[in-house]
């Protein structure tokens, strides 16, 4: 069921592997999260630290690891820029080729730490690449949602438009056609019996893994 509906969100999204292989990035090695409440009581983050992503795990091995970074340190700044969240750091370092030495800036309990590291190669870049397609799902899941909730036509009133397109289409010879109507009859049908939110969930829930397995960056 599961792996279909990775099939399915790919062919309706329009999330195809790339032509010819990515050019490397960076890898730092990190587990990270936001700078919230939850993960200030967790780490006993001061205050007054009020930009920043925290290190949840910098894994054994990694350019992280042998720079010394630790689980609770609140990276603030890196290649001389403010990190403000998750998504700039991975940005960051994504922006940054295998061997590139980068300065940094961490806040740890009352001080602050200044060093520089040298970026490595991700481990397991097909497994990157398929969390990134997955990232890409998500987000236009996302914006699905947001146009059904906006649209007046409900799930099966879209189902209906949907099978009258398949039809049109079959009578046309438009074979091409037929099939993505019927993919997104498919996906319809799915979510009237599970909701929108459902299938955000599922893809949430394997992205947590292939994280788990690599490290945020």
């Amino acid at each position: 069921m599961a792996t279909r509906m990775w099939i399915v969100l790919a062919a309706l999204l329009g999330v195809t592997p790339a032509e010819e292989p990515p050019k490397p990035s960076g890898y730092l090695g990190v587990r990270i999260g936001p700078l919230d409440a939850e993960r200030r009581a967790t780490f006993g983050i001061a205050e007054e630290i009020q930009e920043g992503v925290v290190i949840l795990d910098a894994m054994a091995g990694t350019p992280a690891a042998k720079a010394g970074l630790k689980t609770g340190d609140v990276l603030v700044t890196f290649a001389g820029a403010p990190v403000r969240g998750p998504d700039e750091l991975i940005a960051l370092v994504r922006s940054r080729a295998p061997g590139d030495e980068v300065a940094y800036v961490v806040r740890r309990g009352d001080g602050t730490i200044d060093g520089r590291l040298r970026l490595g190669s991700a481990p397991d870049a097909p497994t990157i690449a398929i969390e990134e397609r997955l990232d890409r799902v998500q987000r236009d899941i996302e914006a699905l949602d947001r146009r059904l909730r906006k649209s007046p036509r409900t799930i099966a009133e879209w189902l209906a438009a949907e099978t009258r397109k398949a039809e049109e289409a079959q009578e046309r010879g438009d074979r091409e056609a037929v099939h993505r109507a019927e993919i997104r009859i498919e996906l319809l049908k799915e979510m009237e019996a599970e909701g929108v939110r459902g299938q955000m969930d599922r893809i949430e829930k394997k992205l947590d893994r292939i994280l788990e397995r690599l490290g945020e960056r």
